[in-house]
């Protein structure tokens, strides 16, 4: 993996970082399956919190993934249908 080289915080200038990782629904999906993807690492200022820079773990994953293979898969919303008869709003008094 390439070394990106960030010396300070672009936004308050501390030279302090720290890395964090974001992983479970906020990982980086390769294509419609949804099976393979990579955590997304962050590095962060300790000092304002900004991220500073992000990237994706495993980026060998991601050779040879066209635009069109990425495209997540369109799901159908179920639609609730509601009776009118059933649609008043009960109360209850204490």
């Amino acid at each position: 993996m390439v070394e990106i080289r960030i010396e300070n915080c672009p936004y308050c200038g501390s030279e302090d970082m720290g890395w964090g990782y974001q992983s479970a629904q906020g990982a980086v999906m390769t294509g419609k399956s949804g099976y393979a993807g990579s955590k997304v690492e962050h590095m962060i200022c300790t000092e304002c919190g900004s991220i500073v820079h992000s990237r994706v773990a495993k980026p060998e994953l991601f050779k040879n993934i066209t635009k069109d293979k990425a495209k997540p898969r369109k799901r159908r919303r179920k639609v609730a249908k509601v009776n009118e008869a059933s649609s008043d709003v009960a109360t209850m008094d204490k």
